[in-house]
């Protein structure tokens, strides 16, 4: 077996557990998950597209990703990025940045975290909801400082609330959309020594409102010439 270098990305994802069966194990299951990785990194996001892009490349990239015979079809990637465990993905990529790659993550003195969530498309099941996937990422780096799937008995707030309870935040500064305009969130990330930024749109009326009126300049204020009446006064 050819040796890797010590910062090797294979290194990493084969301490990721493989949750399959050994009927399942035709391939390997680091390379599976580098091939998706690399496919997303080149804006071929998507099981079809991840496809595609590993048969684009030449047997020689294939053989380095860890594949020792020709890649699989779609339906193989979309079973492996269902079953892997998110967490111990994103550990392993985490540790691939920082050993590996020699990367600091957030040593800045106020870090920015963004709070999103995604639809993943082309994970609907007949009578279930598509999966829902929620992250904190890195602002600096774009790397996913913690993952979760939404269960379908939540929303993402109640999830995010959940998810930032788990984190430090002190010294932090947390950046959502609306869905994370929620009192419980905002209170949460204070008392823990962070600070947020969020949209503020109608799913909070009464700070929407005030928030519109801060932003009202009073008609005496305005740097336009008043008009005169009609009847000169």
């Amino acid at each position: 077996m050819t040796a890797r270098p010590a910062g090797s990305l294979l290194n990493y994802l084969e301490q990721v557990p493989d949750p399959r069966g050994r009927q399942g194990q035709r391939y390997s299951f680091a390379a599976m998950l580098a091939a998706s990785i690399c496919a997303i990194l080149s804006g071929f996001p998507g099981y079809t597209a991840m496809a595609q892009w590993i048969h684009l490349q030449e047997d020689s990239l294939w053989h380095l990703l860890g594949f020792t015979r020709r890649p699989p079809e779609h339906d193989c990637f979309r079973d492996v990025l269902m079953a892997v465990d998110p967490q111990a993905l994103s550990e392993a990529l985490m540790l691939w940045i920082t050993e590996g790659l020699g990367m600091e993550i957030g040593d800045e003195e106020l870090q920015a975290i963004v709070i999103d969530g995604k639809v993943l498309r082309g994970t609907r099941k007949k009578h279930q909801r598509t999966y829902q996937a929620l992250a904190l990422l890195d602002q600096k780096t774009g790397f996913a400082l913690s993952e979760t799937p939404v269960d379908p008995t939540t929303n993402e707030a109640k999830t995010g609330l959940a998810l930032l309870k788990e984190m430090v935040l002190e010294g932090k500064i947390i950046v959502g959309d609306a869905a994370y305009c929620d009192q419980e969130i905002c209170k949460e990330i204070v008392d823990s020594g962070g600070d947020y930024l969020v949209l503020v749109k109608d799913n909070q009326p009464t700070l929407h409102h005030a928030a519109q009126q801060s932003f009202v300049v009073p008609r005496s204020f305005s740097p336009l010439r008043q008009e005169e009446s009609l009847c000169g006064a």
